[in-house]
């Protein structure tokens, strides 16, 4: 256990010297970018920004670090990942366990593996931390999980009738998100069930079973096209917690194809590999 926490520290030491951006907006010792959180969303509503990327391991990773600064122990124990999430007997991700969080060439890949209240615990530091910055750009903001009826808004990007973040079809040519591509949009994981089904407003043949083939791996946050908003990965790559406990929105890499439509919402009990979150920036004073 010394042995992974030193691991951890060093580490976490090396991605601050690594990677912190270049950025005259940063003001506390963890060398965090301001600036680089106000470019990062987009403008929803007068009122309401989004999270252009799903939460990444490097962004995560500044928030862990200040709390490992400040002695945060108690809450240090909540926000860490369960990286034993990836051993599936299915599938051969046990390098994953010790590396898909820690190690530098996943610093661009979704945060997984937390719990939703890890997750809440991140947006209020990042609340706290940005509203304690004197050169912000808004006065007071909150950042936080968004309830569906936003994250929805967020993810049609202006098209009210989108079945897709990126129009009316799962393929338009090539793949438009990371997905597990098994059949094909008629195909929808059941998380009450535990069982794949045909979308009985699609097609009426009856239940799919047996399609548990390996699937890959989250993609970069930055993957693929993003919507009309400027918004990447809103649906696919890896499922969205939202403000209601226990759901999640868009699908993710282990997702069939007709999970991941705007309309798609999936329960889950704990912390998985395909589930992370993205931040909304809420302005409460200009």
């Amino acid at each position: 256990m010394k042995k992974q926490i030193l691991f951890s520290v060093v580490f976490l030491s090396f991605l601050l010297v690594a990677f912190i951006p270049k950025d005259k907006g940063k003001t506390d010792n963890i060398g965090f970018s301001f600036k680089e959180i106000e470019k990062s969303v987009a403008k929803i509503t007068d009122s309401l920004y989004a999270g252009k990327y799903e939460v990444s391991n490097s962004l995560y990773h500044f928030f862990e670090m200040d709390l490992i600064t400040n002695n945060k122990k108690e809450l240090l124990k909540i926000s860490r990942p369960d990286t034993l999430n990836w051993r599936d007997k299915l599938e051969y991700n046990e390098p994953l366990v010790e590396l898909y969080f820690r190690h530098p060439a996943y610093q661009n890949y979704p945060v997984v593996n937390i719990s939703y209240k890890a997750a809440t615990l991140f947006c209020e530091w990042l609340t706290e931390k940005y509203n304690a910055n004197p050169k912000r750009c808004f006065k007071k903001v909150v950042f936080r999980l968004p309830s569906e009826k936003e994250w929805e808004k967020a993810a049609k990007g202006g098209n009210n009738i989108s079945i897709y973040p990126w129009g009316d079809r799962l393929m338009q040519n090539k793949y438009m998100c990371n997905y597990k591509n098994i059949g094909d949009e008629f195909i929808k994981y059941d998380t009450l069930t535990k069982k794949l089904i045909i979308d009985p407003d699609y097609n009426t043949f009856g239940v799919a079973e047996n399609l548990n083939d390996a699937t890959d791996i989250p993609a970069p946050v930055n993957s693929y096209l993003p919507n009309n908003f400027g918004l990447y990965n809103v649906c696919g790559n890896v499922a969205e917690m939202v403000q209601e406990k226990g759901v999640s929105r868009g699908g993710g890499w282990k997702s069939p194809g007709g999970d991941v439509r705007i309309k798609s919402r999936a329960h889950y009990m704990k912390s998985s590999t395909d589930l992370g979150f993205r931040y909304f920036m809420e302005i409460i004073e200009k």
